[in-house]
């Protein structure tokens, strides 16, 4: 199921939300049986899609469009279930950086009514695995409509590193840099970027000038308030692009 397009944007997504959220808290609320209150019902997967798609909103950004395929929807008492959650999101949008993402899940049970209050209670997710990708036009763009002190940058990938280009605007004056450096997992939750190395040309050179700007893109991923218990099991830069692998589960 597609996020909205357009000017409206954000008027498409919660009208999306009303919708499937109405269509699924209608099924919950007939699937409850005080006589079987475990009886397993069957949800509309349309229905269930569209409250995933709504979901995801509360992580990335509105400007995001996602294409959400679910199989074997469920209610079980008080438990949404899905046999299998497909996400395919392009672009998946996070704090101004494109990204690509697929994302495939396996035997997820959600606190249904969590979910109809657009809160989101993972029980139970048998295997999750979601892989972001960004090239480096991406992160240029990112870089662009991060800082208004960042000039013009030119981004490089591969082998484990990156090179950052870019005319550095302090006051009146300008001061072309370069920096590189690296990622950095940290416990399995976050990812932050390490300037390694960072040469800036000009008179009177401010300290840490390069780095200081960069700072602004940490933390890079930061997985605290991203239900599921992922993991980040790898961070890679190759051949123009940033990949990054987010499991749980199995």
């Amino acid at each position: 199921m597609q996020g909205g397009q357009g000017p409206h944007r954000g008027e498409s997504v919660f009208a999306r939300w009303l919708w499937g959220g109405t269509l699924v808290l209608t099924t919950i609320l007939l699937a409850f049986s005080p006589a079987l209150p475990q009886t397993r019902e069957p949800v509309p997967d349309e229905a269930a899609a569209q409250l995933i798609t709504a979901a995801l909103f509360q992580y990335f950004d509105p400007s995001s469009v996602f294409q959400v395929t679910v199989f074997g929807a469920s209610i079980a008492g008080d438990s949404l279930r899905l046999e299998t959650v497909h996400i395919d999101g392009r672009p998946a949008v996070l704090h101004g950086f494109r990204a690509g993402l697929l994302a495939h899940l396996t035997d997820v049970e959600l606190d249904a009514a969590g979910m109809a209050a657009q809160q989101v209670r993972v029980r139970r997710v048998r295997k999750a695995t979601i892989v972001l990708e960004a090239t480096a036009r991406d992160v240029e763009a990112g870089l662009t409509g991060l800082s208004p002190r960042l000039l013009h940058p030119k981004v490089v990938l591969g082998d484990g590193q990156f090179e950052i280009a870019a005319t550095v605007a302090r006051g009146q004056k300008l001061y072309p840099a370069v920096a590189r450096g690296r990622l950095r997992i940290e416990g399995g939750q976050r990812v932050i970027v390490l300037v390694t190395r960072a040469t800036v040309s000009g008179d009177d050179v401010p300290p840490h000038l390069v780095e200081s700007e960069l700072a602004k893109l940490n933390p890079v991923v930061d997985l605290s308030r991203w239900p599921l218990g992922l993991r980040i099991q790898r961070a890679v830069l190759s051949r123009g692009k940033v990949e990054f692998l987010l499991t749980a589960g199995e």
